[in-house]
């Protein structure tokens, strides 16, 4: 059991950031960063693209370089693509079970959100949250919504929809602006090969991503996004015209491409997983759900929750107690590193066999 006056400082569980890092070959690009690289504004527009880094993106997916987007993490991309798109009183289609945010950003332009449930089932023997395309196709007809939301994985139930019900989903809603979060992307499924289709034959199609979770570089906020032909408003709103942050996007640029260390990584997370998946199972009135992200849902007895939101914070704990009209008993728990998995998990026995 690990000893609790090791931790000194607040191990933040509970916010979906990396307790590992980004790749050590970022730190040792910033040891070298010059002056010229601080001082100085990009200059890739005279060679005709945004960014190096959005450069680098669209030749890896083979699409023009203008379908690639960049933005201060995907949470800015989230709410350029509301602010620009939603009018008053128009809909947007969200997630019932998501997260939060999503159901804040309309309401800044006027806007209304619908939503659709998540189904529950199970997957490898394990509890899983699941998305109902039907239940959403019927909903989609029903209420014609200007944007329609997709999570995958989605946050906080960490679960993902199969290329096969996207696909099914986005062919019967063409007629909206569709944007996909894969904020998550990576955990659990390196897949890329649906992009450039999907993006060729659904010309409103977004597919949002970030640098700040697999990547482990929250702190330089950097997302990116792929575009549909049929945005040029958004490709032209999006663009800076004294460019993006140099340093950011060779750090970005770095990251990106030292995928050995990331996929040790997530062998890392999978295997704990798996740990957290078997020893929760065994707690009374406890169900963890499958999770294809860096962190997993966890459901509890509501009555311990206060108490042992208390017993953790004492042992420098953090872990996201969920309050909203979703989740009224679910814990949501960041993927932190092997000895502060093993820790939560020792301290949440330990309260228990207390009471």
């Amino acid at each position: 059991m690990t000893d609790p006056k090791k931790y000194k400082e607040l191990q933040y569980l509970d916010r979906n950031e990396s307790q590992y890092g980004p790749s050590p070959k970022c730190y040792d690009f910033l040891k070298t960063v010059t002056i010229n690289e601080l001082s100085n504004y990009s200059r890739e527009f005279a060679f005709g693209i945004k960014s190096s880094l959005s450069k680098m993106i669209a030749d890896e997916f083979k699409l023009p370089e203008k379908q690639v987007i960049l933005s201060y993490g995907s949470e800015d991309l989230l709410k350029q693509i509301i602010h620009y798109y939603l009018d008053r009183k128009e809909k947007i289609l969200i997630p019932r079970e998501a997260w939060w945010y999503y159901k804040k950003v309309a309401y800044e332009v006027g806007g209304f959100n619908v939503e659709y449930p998540m189904g529950k089932g199970f997957e490898d023997g394990v509890a899983t949250y699941t998305y109902n395309v039907d239940k959403m196709i019927e909903i989609y007809d029903r209420e014609k919504p200007r944007i329609v939301l997709i999570a995958s994985p989605n946050n906080p139930t960490g679960n993902k929809i199969s290329k096969e019900d996207l696909y099914r989903f986005l062919d019967a809603c063409r007629g909206a602006l569709v944007m996909i979060d894969e904020a998550y992307w990576g955990f659990g499924s390196m897949e890329n090969d649906y992009v450039k289709p999907f993006l060729d034959e659904f010309p409103n199609l977004v597919i949002c991503r970030t640098f700040s979770k697999y990547f482990g570089l929250a702190g330089l906020r950097i997302g990116y996004a792929f575009t549909g032909k049929n945005l040029e408003e958004l490709m032209n709103y999006t663009v800076r015209y004294l460019g993006f942050n140099q340093i950011s996007e060779k750090v970005g640029a770095i990251a990106y491409k030292d995928l050995e260390y990331y996929e040790k990584i997530t062998k890392l997370m999978q295997e704990d997983k798996e740990y957290f998946y078997k020893e929760f199972s065994k707690l009374d009135g406890f169900t963890p759900y499958k999770s294809y992200a860096n962190f997993m849902l966890v459901d509890m007895p509501h009555g311990i929750r206060k108490d042992l939101n208390k017993f953790l914070k004492d042992r420098n704990l953090l872990i996201k107690f969920l309050d909203e009209e979703a989740f009224k008993t679910e814990t949501r728990i960041t993927l932190g590193t092997r000895e502060q998995n093993m820790y939560l998990m020792d301290s949440i026995k330990e309260f228990l066999s207390k009471k």
